[in-house]
């Protein structure tokens, strides 16, 4: 099936189980799911004695009659669909994608706007200000836009455009009210610091490796969960098979107290026999309802792992595995392991997205410890408009009869009269409202344009320089901790292979080791029947037997966990699981 999310996708393909059991178990099959290899003797023994079970003692919060049959596939995906720490890591991818949406926010264009209404009244002291009776109003409107934007370069770009409109009582405005507009566009390219990398590129980069370094995470989580559940589901196996067999060895001490009574009612054994197999049975007992007790144990770390909350009715029901281990042979050279680990383990991809972090940290820093060199340009185009005032020149204006007079006398004596230019009109492009205005803006006629450069630089840079210093300590840190990590991996590899060669071996020396327990087991008692042997003799043969039938069943789901913990440490997890996790590609 596939569970998709926003940061990722998991997808668990079906496999085929080695053993699958119906739905519709009896409550009494719970013990009798999982099975080793026995011989036909035993089976035999088994059927016979099945009718007089021990009681077993009761499961808290479990109802036995509603038992759920379980694969190691099924537990595998619940666990990845409703295990808690799963979800926190994919809560976790979210937020770096959220955290890398964010970073990247810092190229957006702002837009911005502002408008205001001015009243200036305010006092003159000179006839020069245009202020008539000693104070000069001013009533403006203005309404302006800005747009700027942090481009990919490092570069930044700034545009504006302002509006004004004006009514004075100056007696020198020509043009009232006067429409003012103007378009500046403002661009700073640095040179060297900030040139490859600034902060806002920096915090870009490393959010996107942050991303990165999440998604690695959520997969050594889900390697980490998976390897916890075939461990459990294992510890399970081994719970339910060992009640079965310590139940096997309370029938086994029934069946000798039964044989020791008809004995001693005969005459052929003393009654002081009675009590040492009375005291096994109990012991026995005793032992079954600790094994009871570890079931609910293993049962329980395995439903922590699988379901999601306590709410669940699974817990009140009993979980029975459907597989036995498999022992087929794994055999990997020890080369080979360690190299499958160095390609596939999340820890390794995760030390190498800290150094990726790191060089870009390097990079900013190095360009911090440079000068701040900015190429500058501008440009302005401004737009004007208005009403004429139909008023005369206030300096001409001032002189008319001092004129008048010198032109009587200049009559009287034969001199030309003195000539007074008459005013320039304003052209007429400046004549109109506010569209004209813009019109006078747009013809980019009236234009303003600037080059430069900027140049600023700390006298020491001492803390650019202490920046730097610390990043590249932090660089030659994490690359100790790599070597740190290979050689733990190392380690990990060579412990697991060691674990699974060795787990082979103790399977068969286990399974030789039960065959002859079983064989001296009969053997003891086919002598006690004969008189050769004592009880106690046949009680101890009886404890050899369940001893080595539960060594075996040790070797046997140990071997199945070093197989697992054998795929953890080669980071073949997820692979051998049929588990896909799918990254979301970055938008």
């Amino acid at each position: 099936m596939r569970v998709r999310y926003r940061s990722l996708s998991i997808l668990l393909r079906a496999v085929s189980l080695p053993l699958v059991l119906s739905l519709a178990l009896p409550a009494g099959a719970a013990a009798q799911i999982v099975k080793l290899a026995q011989t036909p003797a035993q089976e035999s023994k088994q059927r016979d004695s099945s009718a007089a079970q021990t009681p077993a003692a009761p499961r808290v919060g479990v109802d036995e009659s509603r038992p759920l049959a379980l694969a190691l596939f099924d537990a595998v995906k619940m666990a990845l669909e409703q295990n808690r720490e799963i979800e926190v890591e994919r809560i976790n991818v979210r937020q770096a994608e959220y955290d890398l949406f964010a970073a990247r926010g810092a190229t957006d264009i702002s837009l911005g706007a502002s408008s205001f209404y001015e009243h200036k009244n305010v006092p003159v002291g000179s006839v020069l200000a245009g202020g008539p009776n000693g104070s000069l109003t001013t009533k403006s409107l203005n309404y302006d836009f800005t747009a700027q934007q942090l481009l990919p370069t490092g570069a930044q770009w700034l545009a504006g455009f302002t509006n004004s409109r004006a009514d004075s009582n100056s007696v020198f405005a020509s043009l009232n009210p006067q429409y003012t507009t103007a378009l500046n566009i403002q661009i700073r390219q640095p040179v060297l610091r900030n040139f490859s990398i600034d902060d806002a590129r920096r915090r870009i980069r490393i959010a996107s490796r942050a991303l990165d370094l999440s998604d690695s995470q959520f997969r050594q989580k889900a390697i980490d969960i998976i390897a916890r559940v075939q461990r459990s589901y294992w510890d399970l196996v081994f719970a339910l098979r060992d009640v079965q067999i310590q139940r096997q060895s309370v029938e086994l001490a029934k069946t000798q107290l039964g044989r020791n009574k008809r004995m001693v009612n005969e005459g052929t054994l003393a009654p002081i026999e009675l009590v040492s197999v009375e005291a096994e049975l109990e012991k026995r007992s005793e032992n079954v309802l600790t094994a009871i007790e570890t079931v609910t144990r293993a049962e329980n770390a395995l439903k922590q792992l699988v379901l999601g909350d306590r709410e669940s009715g699974v817990w009140n029901q009993p979980i029975i595995p459907t597989e036995a281990p498999d022992l087929r042979a794994v055999s990997y050279a020890l080369t080979d392991a360690v190299a499958s680990a160095s390609a596939n383990r999340p820890e390794l991809a995760q030390n190498n997205l800290k150094q990726e972090v790191n060089k870009i940290d390097v990079k900013y820093f190095g360009s911090q410890t440079k000068p701040q060199v900015d190429l500058i340009a501008s440009y302005t185009s401004t737009g004007l408009s208005g009403s004429p005032l139909l008023i005369g020149n206030p300096f001409t204006a001032t002189t008319t009869l001092l004129v008048e007079r010198v032109n009587a006398l200049s009559g009287l004596a034969g001199i030309p009269p003195v000539a007074i230019p008459p005013s320039s009109p304003l052209p007429g492009f400046l004549l109109g409202g506010y569209g004209q205005s813009l019109s006078n803006l747009f013809s980019n006629d009236f234009r303003t344009f600037r080059f430069g450069v900027a140049f600023s630089f700390p006298v020491k840079n001492r803390a650019a320089e202490g920046q730097l210093g610390r990043a590249l300590a932090e660089g030659r840190k994490i690359g100790a901790q790599r070597k740190t990590l290979e050689q733990t991996i190392e380690v990990e590899v060579r412990n697991a292979v060691q674990a699974v060669e060795t787990g082979r071996l103790r399977v068969e020396t286990a399974r030789a080791s039960r065959e002859a327990a079983e064989k001296q087991s009969e053997s003891e008692q086919r002598r006690f029947q004969a008189g050769l042997s004592t009880t106690y003799f046949v009680l101890e043969r009886q404890n050899d037997l369940s001893a080595a039938q539960g060594r075996e069943l040790k070797a046997m789901t140990d071997y199945s966990k070093a197989v697992s913990e054998l795929q953890r440490v080669m980071g073949t997890t997820l692979t051998t699981a049929n588990v896909e996790v799918n990254s979301a590609p970055k938008k």
